[in-house]
């Protein structure tokens, strides 16, 4: 095998090594979420929301009598604001969980809010993908059509 040959099987079994750790930390973070849950109770204690760790609603818990006195529109409000909240908690866990950006610039609670815009994810992915290829990988008019960039 030549040394061009050796550098670039070389590269690919570290790619591929990298690649195999990643899958190992995603399935690691799969069964953590699969076993996590949030549970929230509100300021005033009337309601206790809990989520299992993709953030579905398993149960909704009325601690006291207030409710009773709401009129509905304001109950479901106030479902809607506990649900909202124990989710806001739970996307937090999340990002702990993680312990870094899922790509530069983009957290996980920003992607699962749809704070980010679905540009700025492809651009923030090619941008890194790129940046772990050789300079002479690819040309540089592929490399700047690759990142969006009009030529």
């Amino acid at each position: 095998m030549n040394d061009r040959a050796g550098n670039a099987q070389r590269e690919l079994d570290a790619a591929l090594a990298q690649l195999d750790a990643e899958r190992a930390k995603l399935a690691d973070l799969g069964e953590q979420i699969g076993s996590g849950s949030t549970v929230h109770t509100t300021k005033d204690r009337m309601l206790t929301v809990t989520l299992n760790g993709r953030g579905d609603l398993t149960k909704l818990a009325f601690n006291n009598p207030k409710y009773r006195q709401m009129a509905p529109a304001e109950l479901g409000a106030a479902i809607v604001d506990a649900i909202a909240a124990a989710r806001t908690e739970a996307m937090g866990k999340m990002d702990e969980m993680l312990g870094a950006d899922l790509l530069p610039g983009i957290s996980f609670k920003s992607l699962a809010n749809g704070d980010i815009p679905l540009d700025q994810i492809v651009g923030n992915f090619m941008e890194t993908a790129l940046k772990a290829l050789p300079a002479d990988a690819i040309s540089a008019d592929d490399r700047a059509r690759l990142k969006g960039e009009k030529h």
